[in-house]
């Protein structure tokens, strides 16, 4: 058998061997890092908290993930702060970016603010979550399990309170 018959064959199993080793170290990875709805939420650690520290455990938790370059993030804080507002009592919720404190304090940082801010610089808990994109928000019971996620503008009041009554 001549050589030339073989080689592209073995390219192309070569290039087969790396495209099989690619999936499957992306699939762990993703695995790793994945929250899902009945799982239990990863630790928020390594934050600057920019705002007062959260009593993390006692009630539910809406961790919303933020930029400011990000319209969407930036059009969402006012609703942000009525949900946290409206459920004071029973909900902390934690505007978490990965910008550096000095960047975001007097965006997020408002006389009348009911929500927490911290900065997550090292990404440690981002990748935690599993944040690809935001706004990101995860919702977390008292007991540490992860009850919604997704785009936090389609949450409202009546969702959340469903959520939380649970």
């Amino acid at each position: 058998m001549r050589l030339s018959t073989l080689f592209p064959t073995f390219v192309g199993m070569k290039r087969l061997l790396c495209i099989i080793v690619a999936t499957i170290a992306t699939t762990l990875s993703l695995r790793a890092q994945r929250v899902e709805v009945g799982s239990i939420a990863p630790q928020i650690r390594g934050v600057e908290w920019i705002s007062d520290t959260p009593h993390l455990g006692e009630r539910a938790l809406m961790v919303e993930f933020f930029h400011s370059s990000n319209e969407d993030c930036r059009a969402h804080i006012e609703l942000c702060n009525n949900l946290s507002h409206l459920f004071l009592d029973q909900m902390d919720v934690v505007m978490l970016t990965r910008e550096p404190a000095e960047q975001v304090a007097s965006l997020l940082m408002h006389e009348y603010q009911f929500f927490y801010v911290a900065t997550d610089e090292s990404g440690d808990t981002f990748r935690a979550f599993g944040v690809n994109h935001v706004p990101y928000a995860v919702i977390i019971s008292p007991r540490g399990e992860v009850i919604w996620i997704g785009n936090p503008w389609t949450l409202s009041k009546e969702i959340i309170e469903n959520l939380i009554a649970q």
